[in-house]
């Protein structure tokens, strides 16, 4: 019984073979008389992909950024930030609509945030009276200034993204003895 068992598993594993291993009888491409070698499509015809990192939120692709310095001309993109961040600020006679859209696109994502319920009429200052001074550049990407204002000094934190972005206020420190 062993015998007949042995040669059966024989015999299915040589069909078995021989249907793996079929006769083809499609005849085989050949090769055209302009094809030297392996075709490759034309990448002319399609679209590079992008070069940087794509934002899984927005989808857009960041390159690297320029890396800010300190020179003259940040400082005075700084000074020129602050005072027209706090010029668009010291408006407490506006309505709200008319303030927060002259304020609002001066200011980073977090201060739109936090400034967006804010009444302009508890602001005590109502115009910038001297120019601004950095009183602490760090950091190239953020810049502490202060601005003398007809209700004292207010302090305005200021950042950029890189050296081609705007300074965008990120807050604004009441002048000591004010609320």
């Amino acid at each position: 019984m062993r015998k007949i068992g042995t040669a059966l598993l024989i015999v299915v594993t040589a069909a078995a073979l021989t249907a793996c291993t079929g006769q083809n009888n499609a005849p085989a491409p050949t090769p055209s008389a302009s094809s030297t070698g392996p075709i490759y499509p034309d990448l002319d015809q399609f679209t590079p992909a992008p070069e940087g990192l794509i934002d899984e939120d927005s989808g857009e692709t960041h390159g690297p950024r320029p890396v800010p310095t300190w020179d003259d001309e940040s400082r005075e993109s700084a000074t020129a930030a602050a005072v027209a961040v706090m010029t668009a600020y010291a408006r407490p006679d506006l309505p709200f609509e008319q303030w927060w859209a002259g304020l609002q696109p001066l200011l980073d994502n977090k201060a739109t945030q936090d400034y967006a319920y804010m009444d302009p009429a508890r602001i005590v200052a109502t115009s910038v009276t001297g120019p601004a001074v950095i009183t602490d550049d760090t950091s190239a990407y953020v810049a502490f200034v202060d601005v003398p204002t007809n209700a004292g000094t207010y302090g305005v934190v200021l950042s950029r993204a890189d050296a081609d972005s705007p300074w965008l206020a990120g807050r604004f420190i009441l002048p000591e003895g004010v609320n």
